[in-house]
């Protein structure tokens, strides 16, 4: 009896340090984890070689008064430039264009996720669906381009490995931080001239329906969206399956109130993936849990370890997950890839954060 009690006793002691090497202390913020603080400033990155929020926000004269090429005598042809957010950084080069966000698995017409902005070029009026291009794509991409708009204060690899704040397992080379200016060749399906076929796709095409699949709307086991009248997402349910999911990690990234633009509904009422419903552009290394309506593992106040801008807790940091756990980088992309979850496998696994 007594050997057997040792052996519990060695067993329980093991899983414990496990767990404590797993929940090993973020790099960018203090606490335990579901409850942490920021030790570098949430802005991260977007503290822009510190011109801070005016780098993007100019509270005076749009581009012109955000520095840069515009400041030094450059011609901003941006007809929106500081008159929407106050946004500061010449979007001009960028209205009018294609962009190819197609991997080779969908180079086919009919499969193909292209991005056009505006029609045109420099419009001077937008449709309700261009306006939420504008304000989910267009914006991230004025300094994020580096085929159609290069430049705009970007060293091009990511701050996070910058200071040195990733795991080893990250390896030694440069994250970069431009799309279409990454080192990779053009494999010829875009009309930029840079390489977005490496790219997560973005824009009408990339609905929320596509990959989710027989679990969009799936009264069942799915996520459910409710669209109003005016064509926004004026609620959103889950259900079996997925609420399962929404228990052990949550949807930040998809429902109604998440952090940053979230996501826009495309013509024919579906919503559509931007680079603001993965990203929140203002918060780079801490998840703050918005409410009720968009819960983190079934709670309603909280603060997670995130990096990259990532909108939900999401931290590589936890390098050695536990046995019976779910890796919160592997659940933020289960959001949307549902039928490679746990729970739609006929399990449920917690999250480790």
């Amino acid at each position: 009896m007594k050997k057997l009690l040792l052996v519990l006793l060695l067993v329980v002691m093991a899983s414990a340090m496990v767990l404590a090497q797993t929940q090993a202390a973020h790099p960018l913020t203090s606490g335990a984890a579901g409850a942490v603080a920021p030790t570098v400033d949430v802005l991260g990155a977007h503290q822009n070689y510190g011109r801070g929020c005016a780098g993007c926000h100019a509270p005076h004269s749009g581009a012109y008064g955000a520095g840069g090429n515009a400041a030094s005598g450059g011609t901003v042809t941006d007809h929106y430039t500081g008159v929407n957010a106050l946004f500061a950084q010449d979007m001009g080069p960028l209205w009018g264009q294609t962009f190819d966000f197609s991997d080779i698995s969908n180079t086919g017409s009919a499969n193909r996720y292209l991005f056009t902005t505006a029609a045109n070029g420099n419009p001077t009026a937008m449709t309700s669906q261009q306006y939420s291009d504008m304000r989910g794509i267009v914006m991230c991409l004025a300094c994020h381009d580096g085929a159609v708009a290069k430049g705009a204060m970007m060293q091009n690899w990511a701050y996070e490995e910058q200071i040195g704040a990733l795991p080893s397992s990250y390896g030694v080379g440069k994250i970069p931080t431009l799309l279409g200016a990454d080192g990779t060749t053009n494999l010829g399906n875009n009309s930029d001239g840079g390489n977005y076929n490496n790219d997560h796709p973005i824009g009408e095409n990339a609905t929320i329906s596509a990959v989710l699949g027989t679990y969009y709307n799936n009264a069942t086991n799915g996520l459910n969206y409710t669209i109003s009248s005016t064509n926004a997402i004026s609620a959103v349910t889950y259900a079996g399956q997925y609420a399962q999911f929404v228990t052990s990690y949550g949807a930040p990234a998809l429902l109604k109130g998440a952090h940053s633009y979230g996501t826009p509904v495309n013509a024919s009422g579906v919503p559509y993936v931007v680079c603001t419903t993965c990203h929140d552009q203002h918060s780079m290394n801490v998840y703050a849990v918005v409410g009720s309506g968009n819960p983190i593992a079934g709670n309603a106040t909280g603060t997670y370890a995130k990096y990259f801008f990532i909108n939900g807790p999401y931290n590589p940091n936890t390098v050695n997950v536990p046995l019976g756990y779910a890796a919160s980088t592997t659940q933020f992309c289960r959001q949307c890839h549902f039928g490679e979850s746990n729970e739609a496998n006929g399990g449920t696994l917690p999250t480790t954060f």
